[in-house]
């Protein structure tokens, strides 16, 4: 059975472009991390990151915290992010911005809420539970 020059360098090309699509289909995978989104860890504190455990929050996700009623400056009791509450993931610490210590999950910043009229909020953090003194019995 003979082939002409047509088919056979058909053939050589649909040979090439298999071996070239294979090989990228290989190679890439190996360069790409895997599908686990690994999370941004930003410095406690800084705008858009939670201040528990440092995560850069994505759109959508919120800090759990309570502000309790008072005049211009409020107490408020920071919880968490979704990424530390009600337990830590793997690869996140809950820490104290200002003792640097472990918060377990019932534990949580206590800090004052500064209302403004023109611009953003202002949010001091004052301690955990455990550096601030009598904090928890209030």
């Amino acid at each position: 059975m003979f082939f002409s020059p047509f088919y056979l360098l058909l053939l050589v090309f649909i040979a090439i472009g298999l071996f070239v699509f294979g090989f990228s289909l290989f190679f890439s995978s190996a360069r790409q991390p895997s599908k686990k989104k690994l999370k941004k860890v930003g410095k406690p504190g800084a705008p858009g990151t939670c201040p528990v455990c440092g995560v850069v929050l994505t759109p959508g996700r919120q800090i759990k915290s309570a502000v309790f009623p008072g005049g211009n400056d409020r107490i408020c009791h920071i919880f968490g992010c979704p990424n530390c509450l009600p337990y830590p993931e793997p690869d996140v610490r809950r820490v104290c911005p200002v003792c640097r210590k472990d918060l377990k999950p019932d534990e949580y910043l206590v800090a004052r809420v500064f209302y403004r009229t023109s611009g953003k909020n202002h949010v001091h953090i004052l301690g955990c539970v455990n550096c601030r003194n009598g904090a928890h019995n209030s």
